[in-house]
């Protein structure tokens, strides 16, 4: 064998160890992608809204078959660019799933943690093996559950994503899937393993109050497990919403009042639902109200309205003018009405301003016009020293 034939089979050996796995893995893609977008263009014929999956049997199957192949593409895209993380991951499976807006989380060294939305959401996560990168989890098969998080986490699986007859206004939750994921990272455990949360919309075709769902994971090395789930309610555009704060966890909802209500696009009594991540796991620390002064004029209507004392909240010159509110109110409907749903209708715009060692709330009531609260903190509880009717717009 001669020095130049030894130079070219070198040359050779180098070339195929160098470009072939790049060609290889091109093929794999392209394969995968072939595959994707025949399981897409079935599962076309059976999306409704595009939001949800018919009744019809295979559809869950396509759905599911859609899922495995974006996160077995995502593996192979890795393979073939292991030094583009996440960015390129984002980029790559937007034009892979087309029209997508995907979203991607480095959780450690050769983890990735993606949400894909195509066009149903879903969670999954790829991790590095000794044969390469592999989907390693998804949210569609999660089975270390029990209880109320185990019928919430079911709204991730393929069969529940069906439309089941809705009405367009409905905040759904538990199992009443599909949902619409977004993905944050959290810190890590007392052995410095990986939590993410997932924070999901519930799929919803009309309406601004809708229904969430928060979960918090850990990565174990082979999987990721449940650590809390829970279900919420929020407004879609609601000025806050999830959030990391140190090692605290906030999710705002949207709850209600008892004595009035604001419109499905509108804020209304904001709280805010705390989890400290500890060493070991997670502590649900509950919910605290975001609009306490607007909690205590709701309490005084709520009692005067059930005929208990409200001596200890209120001035009795408020009393007396929220009772008047009150009898108004009542007068405006019947009987029967006012036992089933005693209200003061819908609440207009609020503000609040501080006054020096007291607040000024600002607030509109459908049945009650615009009035002014005098707010004063005595022994650690709000008291409402005086309130006033007023012309002045109470909005923001």
């Amino acid at each position: 064998m001669t020095r130049t034939f030894q130079a070219a089979v070198v040359t050779t050996a180098l070339w195929l160890a160098i470009f072939m796995p790049a060609v290889w893995a091109q093929s794999d893609l392209d394969k995968i992608k072939v595959n994707y977008q025949a399981a897409t263009s079935q599962l076309q014929k059976h999306l409704v809204f595009d939001w949800w999956i018919d009744q019809s049997p295979e559809s869950p199957e396509l759905l599911a078959r859609q899922w495995t192949l974006s996160g077995e593409w995502v593996g192979v895209w890795l393979d073939a660019h292991p030094s583009e993380g996440c960015a390129g991951v984002k980029t790559a499976l937007a034009s892979f799933m087309q029209n997508a807006e995907p979203d991607c989380l480095k959780l450690g060294e050769d983890i990735f943690l993606v949400a894909g939305s195509d066009p149903i959401g879903h969670v999954f996560i790829v991790a590095r093996s000794d044969r390469g990168y592999r989907l390693a989890w998804s949210t569609a098969d999660v089975k270390q559950s029990h209880g109320d998080e185990a019928e919430i986490l079911a709204a991730w699986r393929p069969e529940n994503a069906r439309s089941g007859g809705r009405g367009p206004y409905w905040a759904a939750s538990g199992s009443a899937g599909s949902v619409i994921p977004q993905i944050g990272r959290l810190p890590g455990d007392g052995k410095g393993r990986p939590r993410f949360y997932i924070d999901g919309m519930y799929a919803q075709s009309a309406g601004a109050t809708v229904g969430g769902q928060i979960s918090v994971w850990l990565w174990d090395g082979v999987t990721a497990r449940p650590q809390i789930a829970r279900s919420y309610t929020f407004m879609a555009d609601q000025t806050v919403g999830t959030r990391v704060q140190g090692d605290l966890l906030k999710i705002q909802e949207k709850k209600s009042f008892r004595t009035f209500y604001s419109c499905g696009s509108c804020e209304e009594r904001q709280t805010d639902w705390t989890f400290r991540l500890t060493p070991d796991g997670v502590q649900d620390l509950g919910e605290m109200s975001m609009v306490p002064e607007l909690d205590a004029v709701d309490e005084l209507f709520y009692r005067l309205i059930h005929h208990e004392s409200a001596t200890d909240l209120a001035a009795p010159g408020v009393i007396q003018s929220a009772e008047s509110i009150t009898r108004e109110a009542r007068g405006g409907t019947s009987g029967e009405e006012w036992k089933k749903l005693p209200t003061l209708g819908m609440m207009g715009g609020w503000k609040i301003h501080d006054n020096g060692g007291s607040k000024i709330l600002c607030l509109n009531m459908e049945d009650a016009g615009s009035n002014l609260f005098t707010l004063t903190t005595v022994g650690g509880k709000l008291f409402i020293s005086d309130m006033e009717p007023t012309k002045q717009s109470c909005e923001k």
